[in-house]
This record gives C-alpha cells, structure tokens and sequence, in this order.
C-alpha cells in the first residue's frame, strides 16, 4: 500500500472510471522514458499487497 505522501513528484492515481474502487497510476507532467522507469521502479520496491487482511489482524 502506498501513501499519498509516498508519490513521486509527477505522478497521480487516479480513479479508474471502468472499475469501481481501482485507482490508475498516472503521469502528471511530461518527463523522459528513463526518469517515468526510475519512478516506477522506486515504487514498485516500495508496494506491497494485502491480500488477506484477515491474517494481519
């Protein structure tokens, strides 16, 4: 999960208008295609899914 505050600069989700309670991630501002990787990259190392919350609680 990540956190607002947990975004790069240039970068947003989005509500995903074809699926209800799904978020897009989404570039804001123009950028080159090795600083949108390096981006996606930072958060990908730093996502994690819940898939049971069962478990953790």
């Amino acid at each position: 999960m990540l956190e607002k505050a947990d975004i790069l600069s240039g970068l947003e989700f989005v509500p995903d208008q074809r699926k209800k309670g799904h978020c897009l991630l989404c570039a804001t501002t123009g950028m080159r295609v090795q600083e949108l990787r390096a981006k996606l990259e930072w958060i990908a190392d730093r996502m994690s899914v819940i898939r049971n919350a069962e478990v953790a609680l």
